[in-house]
């Protein structure tokens, strides 16, 4: 039995794809967690924040909590998916469809990534997305059946890497580049692999940064969950950081 993986992105009316309009370049990161919603808002502007929070509730949601964290703010919401029968979590379970979360609301539109045993059903909701507004698949794939139930999650998190970023980040590894004190320097793991330093240090740059951006989300939830005070200190604008300890 196959397992298909669709994400795609879509345009109707439902009010958190509005509210990503009005505010665009916010990327605003959503979890649904039976009967509460948990938004992510990676702003610290507070007339933005501010912004989005009226939003919010003019659309009828009760924000429960709020949490300032190093990149933004966390709200959590009481769920209004019975309200609201557009929610992608209501289209997606009609079609038999399971989401792999977060849904991402960025100017004017929804991004959403999809999982089924059944192609029809994919291509059904599709159909369905497309008859609510614009609909742009963004791509579609048959996966092996044996990434359940957890390295689809692990496929979320390297699924932009290449090869060729993936290798670099592993052979780093191996040779001891992140221990502590580091053992190998990049021009050597380089000249092992007969590629210039430059050439390779690009290739783990760039995976380092893809992993760590598709990271961030999770570490904020796990940072505020593990944090006991309401308001996470803020780093302050323009600390310029010695240069002792940017050497290190």
């Amino acid at each position: 039995m196959p397992l298909w993986e669709i994400s795609f992105r879509s345009r109707y009316d439902y009010p958190f794809i509005e509210l990503s309009r009005q505010f665009p370049d916010t990327p605003i990161s959503m979890w649904c967690l039976w009967d509460k919603e948990l938004l992510q808002v990676p702003n610290r502007d507070p007339r933005t924040l501010e912004g989005i929070e009226k939003g919010i509730r003019k659309a009828g949601h009760v924000v429960e909590e709020w949490v300032d964290t190093g990149q933004g703010r966390l709200f959590l919401l009481n769920c209004t998916c019975e309200k609201y029968h557009t929610s992608i979590w209501n289209i997606e379970d009609a079609h038999e469809c399971l989401d792999a979360p977060p849904a991402v609301y960025r100017d004017g539109w929804g991004y959403f990534r999809m999982l089924s045993l059944d192609d029809s059903r994919t291509r059904a909701l599709f159909q369905d997305m497309n008859r609510r507004g614009p609909t742009e698949l963004i791509r579609k794939r048959e996966l092996p059946l044996n990434s359940l139930p957890t390295n689809i999650w692990v496929h979320g998190l390297f699924s932009e890497l290449t090869a060729k970023q993936r290798d670099a980040m592993l052979q780093a590894h191996r040779y001891g580049y992140y221990a502590s004190p580091r053992q190998i320097k990049t021009e050597n793991i380089a000249k092992g692999l007969g590629l210039s330093r430059s050439t390779y240090e690009e290739h783990l740059r760039k995976a380092e940064n893809r992993i760590l951006t598709a990271l961030v989300p999770y570490l904020e939830l796990y940072s505020t969950s593990n944090h006991p005070a309401k308001t996470l200190p803020l780093p302050l604008p323009h600390t310029e950081v010695p240069a002792e300890v940017e050497a290190s």
